[in-house]
């Protein structure tokens, strides 16, 4: 990952933090479980953002520009995959936060097979 995405991924931390420490403030007597889940509440945006950089990352998000023998094989009949457009994918994190990924859809030269490729 770039240093501008490293930079991106702190800012997000911090300012999670910040409303962490600030609802903190507001809630001296919060239980543990409380606490819990207003950390959680926060941090899951940033690793949503995590999520969304490190998958877009992945070579598999765009596959035009692998080679043959790189691409993710059809689980039909094995071939490999084809890149049929670039689509956008909605998908909810553990954390009930939606990410938008923007990836290849690859579909099987042999049977037609179609699917976003994990990774």
């Amino acid at each position: 990952m770039t240093s501008k995405v490293d930079k991106r991924w702190q800012d997000l931390f911090t300012a999670a933090m910040s409303e962490v420490a600030e609802w903190r403030g507001q809630h001296k007597k919060a239980s543990f479980t409380e606490i819990e889940a207003a950390l959680d509440k926060q941090l899951s945006g940033v690793r949503a953002q995590l999520l969304k950089d490190l998958v877009e990352s992945s070579p598999r998000a765009d596959l035009r520009g692998q080679p043959k023998e790189e691409r993710p094989r059809c689980p039909e009949c094995g071939e490999p995959l084809v890149a049929n457009g670039q689509h956008t994918r909605k998908v909810m994190t553990t954390y009930e936060q939606q990410v938008e990924l923007r990836r290849s859809y690859g579909r099987c030269p042999a049977c037609g097979c179609g699917f976003f490729p994990s990774g």
